[in-house]
């Protein structure tokens, strides 16, 4: 199987090659559409978003107003994507609930549930939540595209996860799995090693 291809954008986005083309997993800020655009020579054959949070899906309503492409997403993340309800205020005096919604809304008609299980050109759909609850990555041949289930050697800050327990929790589920190697949407991929010891540390 060909790795990933990371884009590095706000967050990491990643250009998953199949045998004709490649989807792509997350979308990155809005006002980084225009660069990502740009690089993307061909349409992906699919979005498929990790979790509403701005840095991974405010590119999202481009790319679909460009490629008319499926935008995947868990159901707990549609309400933010659709701009039903506020994302959580990012942890910035007095501007903090602005930044964290600008991204222009997704159409409901643009968006396709994932739910654990489910796969997405061979690769199995993972809940990962904790970070946000409908946090999800892809899962295939021993490698995990995470979102932000990890960041670093550690988890997100608590004050930026939906529901820290969670989240701990989750390492324990990435081990279980029988990851070898997760790739995140802020930093380079962790070895099996490192989450061992990070699930160590964290007692799950």
């Amino acid at each position: 199987m060909s790795g990933p291809e990371v884009l590095r954008f706000a967050a990491n986005l990643y250009r998953v090659p199949l045998e004709e083309g490649y989807f792509l997993v997350d979308a990155g800020l809005p006002w980084e559409a225009r660069r990502l655009l740009a690089l993307l020579k061909t349409p992906p054959r699919l979005l498929f978003l990790t979790h509403h949070h701005l840095d991974h899906s405010g590119g999202a309503r481009a790319l679909w107003e460009r490629f008319g492409l499926p935008v995947l997403a868990h159901p707990k993340e549609w309400p933010y994507l659709t701009g039903e309800r506020p994302r959580p205020p990012l942890p910035i005096p007095l501007l903090g609930k602005a930044l964290a919604n600008l991204g222009p809304p997704i159409p409901k008609e643009a968006l396709v549930p994932v739910e654990e299980g489910e796969e997405v050109h061979g690769w199995r759909v993972v809940a990962l939540p904790g970070h946000t609850l409908g946090q999800v990555g892809l899962y295939r041949e021993k490698v995990l595209l995470a979102g932000d289930a990890l960041r670093g050697g550690g988890l997100p800050p608590r004050f930026i996860n939906e529901d820290h327990e969670l989240a701990r929790r989750t390492v324990r589920k990435i081990l279980d799995l029988g990851a070898e190697w997760v790739y995140l949407g802020h930093g380079g991929p962790l070895d099996r090693a490192r989450v061992e010891v990070l699930a160590l540390r964290l007692g799950v």
